[in-house]
C-alpha cells in the first residue's frame, strides 16, 4: 500500500548538513522506511540512510541536490508520509586545480616550469617520464640547478624555472644513495 501523499511535518525536521551528510530529527512509529527527495519532478529514493542515534537519521546527499530549498520525505508502508523542509545549502566551491609542472624546450634546452610546486612534485613528474625514482630526480635536479636553491640548500627551492637534468646524470645516481641523501637532508633540517 502506497503512503498517503498528505505529509506530517512535526516529527521530521532538519538538523544539519555537512560534508555530504544530511542529519534529520526523526520521531517515527517505525525505524523501517524510505527517504525520498523530489528531483526533476519525481520522488527519488535516497540510498544509505541510517539511524545514527535514537532520533537522528543520517542520509548521504550530494550538496548540489540541496542548493535550493528541498523537501525530504520519510515513507513508512501503510502510514502517512512525513516531510521536512531542507534549507538551501552552500556548497563549497571545488578546490582550485593544482598548478601544473610544465616541461618544455627553449633554445634546444629542456626546461621545467615548476608552477610554484614543491621539488618533490617536480621530481615526481620527471619520474613518470624517465622511470627513475623520485629521489634520483630530486638529487639530479639539485645538482643541475644548485643556484636555484637558496644558499644551495636542497630544501629551499626558490626558482620557478629549472633546467632538466641530463638523463646520464640521473642514471649515474644510485637510487639508494639518492634516498639516503634525501633522508639525511630532511633529518638535518629538522635538527635531528
Amino acid at each position: 500500500m502506497a503512503p498517503s501523499l498528505r505529509a506530517e511535518e512535526s516529527n521530521f525536521t532538519f538538523q544539519s548538513y555537512r560534508h555530504g551528510m544530511l542529519r534529520m530529527t526523526l520521531v517515527s512509529p517505525s525505524i523501517q522506511g524510505d527517504v525520498l527527495l523530489r528531483r526533476d519532478g519525481k520522488l527519488e529514493t535516497l540510498e544509505g540512510a541510517a539511524l545514527e542515534n535514537l532520533f537522528t537519521l543520517r542520509v548521504p546527499v550530494p550538496c548540489a541536490w540541496l542548493a535550493q530549498e528541498q523537501t525530504l520525505y520519510w515513507a513508512v508502508s501503510g502510514k502517512m508520509l512525513m516531510s521536512a523542509k531542507i534549507p538551501p545549502q552552500q556548497c563549497a566551491p571545488p578546490p582550485p586545480p593544482e598548478p601544473q609542472v610544465r616541461i618544455f624546450s627553449r633554445q634546444d634546452r629542456c626546461m621545467i616550469d615548476t608552477g610554484g610546486v614543491t621539488l618533490w612534485r617536480v621530481a615526481s613528474e620527471l619520474a613518470k617520464r624517465n622511470k627513475a625514482t623520485v629521489y634520483q630526480n630530486i638529487y639530479a635536479l639539485f645538482l643541475t640547478n644548485k643556484t636555484a636553491f637558496a644558499d644551495e640548500d636542497i630544501s629551499r627551492l626558490r626558482s620557478r624555472e629549472l633546467l632538466c637534468p641530463h638523463p646520464a646524470l640521473v642514471e649515474q645516481i644510485a637510487p639508494d644513495h639518492a634516498k639516503r641523501l634525501f633522508d639525511e637532508a630532511v633529518k638535518f633540517r629538522s635538527g635531528g
